[in-house]
């Protein structure tokens, strides 16, 4: 007698992301708090958010912010830095400043018993950071050969010359955060210092905890170790950049040596962050180019043509419209005809509907990957400090599945319309002589 066979298991509707409400208070200098306890793993993650991003570099020292940034951990003015950094090891702690365009951010990740020591060190390398000589000339020889070494990977030049023709030359948006090398040479350690001075203030900055911790025994740890930081920071105006790349419609191709590989970029003006068509334009993306496998891209180019080992496409969130582009590496031999392949998947995205398979794999994608970005205590952090910065609603997290499903096809087709159409976009390929500049 044949064995009896189940019904097949009916998938339920997916988790609801666990996104925590975090405790709020403001600290008498004017630092906000944001405090997400979670038990269950003996870790905490700090994050500090300042508003000392490269849009608020001196006109002439673009890469000043960036330089700051790697200077605060590189020793205060009662440590020095191979002792800062014995102490952090000692800890078991690791510590690291990420500067970009709009903020600069450091974050301390640390075992839940050495909070206090591990905020101590914190507050010495964000307040009372040395820029001593030695230090400081070392970081600036170390960016200028990152910055030479940079100018070697086509990759990365593709990437460069992809948001200068974005934004051009002038905009925060269109200069690298590192700056330039004449700048990184010229720029003296009392601009440095200067810089930290004004950019580096509590009211206007926050910090967000999350992971295993007593928000009580933070708020006293808190107020002892930042008593002596005072001061606003203003947020730095970014200008709106312009609705099209300076070549819009046009191909700028860079040679390369013997290159074997060309790198292609196709890139535009995105959206700003709190734009409320962030997340229809998530699910646009994801349906284009935001998997490298069954995306449109991803299955033009590599599944069926076998011409890349991965093609994407992402928005760069900011606190203006930043970049929205499509990257991939390909011979040189189909550089011509993986561009035209491109742009004939852009082109049919702003004028077909999408298929409602295609629509529904977007939606569960995006959907079924929310809970996983709270698992962790630096998932958490990372969330919070996204809500913070752009001012969005506490409850976003909670509200984005529903607000995913709403995204219709004409919603798809209409972000399409304004953000993937070829001639609003500006094609870079580097390692290849083509047509264009």
């Amino acid at each position: 007698m044949p064995p009896e066979l189940l019904p097949r298991p009916r998938l339920g509707p997916p988790p609801p992301p666990r996104a925590p409400r975090p405790e709020r208070w403001t600290l008498s200098n004017g630092l906000r708090v944001l405090a997400a306890p979670r038990a269950g793993l003996p870790q905490v993650v700090l994050r500090l958010v300042i508003p000392a991003g490269s849009s608020a570099d001196p006109a002439e020292f673009p890469g000043t912010a960036s330089l700051v940034g790697s200077l605060l951990t590189e020793g205060t003015r009662s440590r020095q830095a191979d002792a800062f950094s014995t102490q952090i090891d000692r800890l078991g702690a690791c510590i690291g400043a990420h500067v970009g365009h709009d903020l600069a951010a450091v974050e301390m990740v640390l075992l839940a018993d050495t909070l206090a020591p591990g905020l101590e060190l914190l507050a010495d390398a964000m307040v009372y950071p040395a820029f001593r000589a030695g230090e400081t000339e070392r970081v600036r020889a170390e960016t200028l050969d990152g910055i030479l070494a940079r100018a070697d990977e086509p990759a990365n030049v593709a990437d460069d010359r992809a948001a200068e023709e974005i934004f051009g030359p002038v905009h925060p948006y269109g200069q690298p955060v590192w700056g330039s090398a004449e700048a990184v040479t010229a720029v003296s350690a009392e601009v440095l210092r200067q810089f930290h001075q004004v950019h580096y203030r509590p009211e206007g900055s926050f910090l967000v905890a999350s992971g295993e911790f007593d928000p009580g025994e933070l708020a006293r740890i808190l107020k002892r170790e930042f008593a002596g930081w005072h001061g606003t920071a203003s947020r730095p105006a970014v200008p709106v950049p312009d609705s099209l790349p300076r070549a819009a419609g046009r191909r700028v191709s860079l040679a390369w040596g013997d290159a074997t590989q060309a790198e292609i970029r196709v890139a535009g003006v995105g959206l700003a962050r709190k734009s409320p068509d962030w997340i229809p334009a998530a699910v646009a993306n994801y349906i284009l180019g935001g998997s490298t496998i069954t995306s449109r891209l991803g299955a033009n180019l590599r599944e069926e043509k076998g011409w890349t080992y991965g093609i994407h496409s992402s928005f760069a969130d900011g606190f203006q419209p930043a970049g929205w582009g499509v990257e991939t590496s390909v011979d040189i031999e189909v550089a011509d005809d993986a561009l035209d392949e491109i742009h004939r998947e852009l082109l049919r995205v702003t004028q077909e509907l999408v298929r409602p398979e295609e629509l529904r794999r977007a939606k569960d994608a995006l959907i079924l990957s929310l809970p996983r970005a709270f698992e962790t205590p630096g998932g958490v952090a990372s969330r919070l400090a996204t809500l913070e910065v752009h001012a969005l609603p506490q409850d976003y997290w909670e509200r984005l599945p529903a607000r995913i499903e709403a995204v219709s096809a004409d919603d798809v087709q209409q972000i399409a319309a304004e953000h993937f159409a070829p001639e609003r976009l500006v094609s870079v390929v580097v390692g290849h002589t083509g047509e264009g500049a």
